[in-house]
């Protein structure tokens, strides 16, 4: 029983070692298409699309020769435009830019080409709101409004500081480290920080990135 135990735990750690040998680290870089959703009882309010920017490291770590483990550490910029009609042929306009470090950590499936690898996967992710602000402009003169955006549980607050995702991420990457990849982020929070009855505001967001990955100490595989 001993000797089963200890060949177990040998086979585990020489796991464990291929895995860290086969580690790869990879930066990227792109643009996120953001929006937030508002709904409270039958009312829904969606503004218009706001392109912000993106960029981090992630760490891709083999479970098998198909399957990795992906987390990763990324900047991204959120938020909305609104346009409203406020009577009387005045327009208001109003932006708000959220910045948040977001840690998603996808499980992938890769193709392992001869000429590159193709990746699709999921996974959950954490966004934490470090930074916002919110313009609003009038078409008649009048002064701009503008205000940092609070983070926290309260109801002097302006968002909740934490926001859990789920995320869909698919690529491809050549063999010499160039990669592009897309994702989809559908935030599963209500980021309203106290509601006052059915109120709930969620983020989604698309990200297009381009990105390098670096050799690491992969071992060749026969064709």
């Amino acid at each position: 029983m001993k000797k089963t135990i200890i060949l177990l735990a040998a086979v585990f750690a020489a796991h464990l070692v291929s895995i860290a040998q086969n580690t790869r680290v990879g930066f990227t870089a792109g643009v996120s298409m953001s929006n937030y959703k508002i709904t409270a009882d039958n009312l829904s309010i969606k503004g218009d699309t706001k392109a912000g920017i993106t960029f981090g490291v992630l760490v891709d770590a083999p479970l098998s020769d198909h399957l990795s483990l992906q987390p990763a550490l990324n900047f991204i910029q959120k938020g909305l435009n609104n346009t409203n009609d406020l009577g009387g042929g005045v327009t208001e306009k109003s932006k708000s830019t959220i910045n948040l470090i977001e840690v998603p950590v996808n499980f992938l499936y890769n193709s392992n080409g001869k000429g590159g690898n193709f990746f699709v996967g999921a996974g959950p992710s954490l966004g934490f709101g470090i930074s916002g602000n919110s313009r609003t402009t009038y078409s008649d003169g009048t002064p701009e409004e503008s205000s940092k955006i609070k983070f926290g549980n309260t109801i002097d607050d302006d968002l909740k500081g934490l926001d859990l995702g789920a995320n869909l991420l698919a690529g491809y990457c050549l063999k010499g480290g160039f990669m592009f990849s897309v994702n989809y982020n559908l935030g599963l929070s209500n980021l309203v920080p106290k509601p006052e009855g059915n109120e709930k505001m969620k983020s989604h967001y698309i990200g297009i990135k381009l990105g390098w990955m670096l050799a690491g100490d992969q071992k060749k595989k026969k064709d």
